[in-house]
């Protein structure tokens, strides 16, 4: 059986459909449309003349009917017409300029092209254009008014016959109000009535003014590929959801209804209430010029720098000099602390976010969830810095971990580089999810370091700005201690700048010093010009900032000692912590007086900062680890804080002991979700965006806050020094107690019982300079155990230096006479 052939459909010919407008054609060709004739109106207004008055008796049929005749007296009436769009523009400028309000009537024609400039450019959003539009009509009407008032009194002839300012309208409501008020009364109402119109709008609505003009003339080409392209993907992703549903595959299993609420907010579909909050104060950053003092310490800098023959040569201390000076607590010095004006300004203080762009992610995300039947009842929208946080309330009976389950989903419908799902936010009954915007915005150090006046915590540590927008600053003095990890490029050591300069603007040279551990040697050796005012120096190294690996360990030691030494203080004086030991020690009556053994004096917070934790694990591993957990340990009380970072948050590097005392850590962006359970105990941490993207856990927080870093240049890091450098500071560093000190405290009884071979073992190690256990069990035929106990009474005694790992420990005494002369000192 012949099958049957199925007969062609005729193609429709392109006539058929050639004049049938889509849609978007008629949107582009009204806004075309209300450009143009806004053009002309506004040309024909301002070119308006009094002279074209008498052309006017004609009606529009004689123009129409006889413009083609030859009638001489018509075209010599048109020849005359001053106007810029002929007769027709001399009619059309008269009706606006005479019969409405005056000259003031250029409003509408403005109104019209910022209606048909809104359409072309696609705003999903008219609420701004109309703000914008019934702001400009009252004010040009109560303008016209009050001009009309001012004809209307018959004292005032300045405006007598100036019809063109006020407009039959304008005319006729003033001199209504004139005969109601009187010429003053009705002056001074209609200019409050002016002063409050412009006070409300550009009070409350001014911001909302300038983010839409910024939307519409900032990179109009980027932004047309950008918009089309994102509600592009928008309208194909949703009606994609859309088709599915209407196919039945999926069922709503109720809807919920409409809310309407204030102005913020918008409803986008009648299931779902969404709120978009907003900040109604803004902060603001005053731009001033720089002062002159600070042009005068840039001269001075400048010229030691000419002076000086090398890189540090400027920074050369005579040690023999300082040593017979006074100490800091003896000496008071005059110093200002750096100003605002060192720091960048910010482009814009506020958080800038199309409200087009958090309307369609909010639509998307909530269409998205409907697919798998899990209804919202409410979305709040909060716009940041890096990202946006979508608070989504599921109807009763939606499970959490159904929502946690379609994270990756989530971010696929929403073409995002990558989102975090909180389950539940902390102290709400609500799920929130973080999508990044668009365009981020850069947060600089300036509009963070201007808050940090106005907190009142011990050691303030300024992070930069929350997912709200809102300044975060935190105490150091309450964490106790910080451990902060992130990958290379994540904005890890604009952090560790960002922290140390919050502490250089907040606290006096007196009032915290710091101790730098910098093996990297380039990341923070702009704080070495600081070592007369803020830094804490270990008397027995050369090193102002660590960068030795192997000094390391000698610094960490020497905080140790000097933790000791402030308990034994605090013991003495009875008090529990560093604040009541100053408080104590700044009253002359409870002042303990000082004796040769114990000096008692203002104590300063010190603060430890070690920019690479893996770099010392590697080299020195467990002898880092001790003192560093036993700081974390005790040091508390005492006023002496850690802060610790490093690239590679392995258990390797933080280990159990060191994770078990920091219990405030920050994780910039790592590599892997192993990485980020490491640091924070949780997953997070391997999705976020880079460049300053941070999460804060605090400690006892059951979940960490996300921050967007403050960004703070090497310039601007270079310039507070430098401010600071040219500044008279104190005449002796700050030093730690010495380990060789400790040493000769204990030494008595540590060397009451001397090994025979003591002498023999010291002879031998100094003649090879090589302090090693092996070298004595080889020479001297010694057991382990007696070779190592020689070695450390050598250790005691000045011989040798501290252990180093694996490695031979460094040989003090350079040659046999120095040794004899310590021999027969024991």
């Amino acid at each position: 059986m012949a099958k049957k052939v199925k007969p062609k459909e005729p193609t429709p010919a392109l006539g058929d459909n050639f004049f049938v407008f889509s849609p978007e054609k008629k949107t582009k060709i009204l806004g075309i449309f209300l450009i143009v004739f806004a053009l002309l109106i506004f040309l024909s207004i301002l070119s308006f003349s009094r002279s074209d008055e008498p052309f006017l008796h004609y009606t529009f049929l004689d123009i129409f009917g006889r413009i083609l005749s030859n009638e001489q007296q018509l075209k010599d009436n048109v020849a005359d017409v001053h106007n810029w769009l002929g007769i027709l523009g001399a009619y059309i400028s008269y009706f606006f300029v005479v019969s409405t309000i005056g000259y003031f009537s250029l409003v509408f024609p403005t109104i019209m092209f910022i209606w048909g400039y809104t359409i072309l450019k696609k705003e999903k959003v008219f609420r701004v254009p109309l703000y914008i539009s019934n702001f400009l009509i009252i004010i040009t009407l109560l303008i016209s008014t009050f001009f009309g008032v001012l004809q209307s009194v018959p004292e005032i002839e300045l405006f007598k016959d100036v019809y063109e300012l006020s407009g039959k309208i304008g005319f006729f409501l003033g001199t209504v109000i004139g005969r109601l008020l009187g010429g003053l009364g009705s002056i001074i109402v209609l200019s409050t009535a002016i002063l409050i119109s412009l006070i409300v709008a550009f009070d409350f609505q001014f911001g909302s003014i300038i983010d839409f003009f910024k939307r519409l003339l900032k990179d109009e080409e980027v932004t047309d590929e950008q918009d089309e392209t994102n509600v592009a993907k928008t309208e194909e992703n949703l009606n994609k959801i859309k088709n599915l549903r209407e196919e039945g595959k999926f069922k709503r299993l109720f809807s919920n209804k409409v809310n309407d609420v204030n102005d913020d907010v918008e409803s986008i579909e009648p299931e779902t209430k969404i709120t978009i909050v907003k900040k109604d104060d803004p902060e603001k950053v005053v731009e001033t010029e720089i002062e002159k003092p600070v042009e005068t310490a840039k001269k001075k800098l400048e010229t030691k720098k000419g002076h000086s023959k090398g890189n540090d040569s400027e920074l050369e201390i005579d040690k023999t000099l300082e040593a017979s000076l006074p100490n800091q607590w003896d000496e008071e010095i005059d110093y200002s602390p750096p100003k605002l004006d060192l720091l960048s300004l910010p482009e814009s203080e506020d958080v800038v976010v199309a409200e087009s762009e958090l309307k369609r992610n909010a639509e998307l995300l909530k269409e998205k969830l409907s697919l798998f039947d899990i209804l919202i009842e409410d979305i709040t929208v909060t716009p940041g810095p890096v990202v946006t946080l979508y608070e989504i309330v599921p109807a009763p009976g939606v499970k959490i971990s159904r929502i946690v389950s379609l994270e990756h989903d989530i971010a696929l419908a929403l073409a995002a580089r990558g989102i975090r799902i909180i389950a539940p936010i902390p102290g709400k009954s609500a799920i929130g999810v973080e999508i990044p915007n668009a365009k981020a915005t850069l947060v600089r150090a300036r509009s963070v370091l201007s808050k940090i006046k106005e907190t009142k915590a011990e050691l303030p540590l300024a992070f930069g700005k929350t997912i709200s927008g809102d300044v975060f600053i935190t105490d150091l003095a309450k964490m106790p201690h910080m451990l902060i990890a992130g990958a290379t490029g994540s904005g890890k050591s604009v952090g560790i700048n960002m922290l140390l300069c919050s502490l250089i603007y907040a606290k006096h040279p007196s009032e915290v010093k710091f101790v730098i551990i910098d093996p990297k040697k380039i990341e923070l050796t702009f704080y070495k010009k600081l070592s007369k005012h803020f830094l804490a120096i270990s008397p027995d190294l050369e090193e102002e900032i660590i960068t030795n690996p192997q000094y390391a360990l000698l610094a960490l030691k020497s905080v140790e000692y000097e933790m000791e030494k402030r308990y034994d203080k605090l013991a003495k004086a009875g008090v529990r912590n560093i604040v009541d030991y100053n408080a104590k020690m700044a009253n002359p009556k409870t002042r303990l007086k000082d004796t040769d053994e114990m000096k008692h004096h203002k104590m300063p917070y010190i603060v430890v900062v070690i920019d690479e934790l893996a770099d010392l694990m590697i080299t020195s591993g467990k002898e880092v680890e001790e003192p560093i957990a036993r700081l974390a340990q005790l040091a508390r009380a005492v006023g002496i804080h850690l802060i610790l970072a490093t690239q590679r948050p392995s258990v390797n590097v933080i280990t159990g002991v060191i994770k078990a005392n920091f219990n405030a850590r920050a994780a910039y962006q790592v590599a892997s979700k192993i990485d980020s359970r490491t640091i924070l105990d949780m997953n997070g941490a391997e999705q976020l965006l880079g460049s300053g993207d941070m999460l804060l856990l605090p400690a006892g927080m059951p979940k960490p806050i996300r921050i967007q870093n403050a960004f703070i240049s090497t310039e601007e890091v270079e310039k507070v020094t430098n401010f600071i450098y040219v500044q008279k500071g104190y005449s002796k560093r700050y030093f730690l107690p010495s380990l060789y000190d400790k040493k000769k405290e204990t030494a008595a009884d540590f060397l009451a019982d001397l090994d025979p071979m003591f002498e023999e073992a010291a002879r031998t190690v100094v003649r090879h300079q090589q302090g090693s256990v092996s070298l004595l069990q080889r020479r001297l035929k010694l057991g382990y155990s007696r070779a190592a106990r020689i070695v450390d009474q050598m250790e005691q005694a000045g011989i040798v230096g501290p252990s180093e790992g694996s490695k031979a420990r460094e040989v003090i005494v350079e040659s046999e006479e120095q040794l004899e002369t310590i021999l027969r000192s024991l």
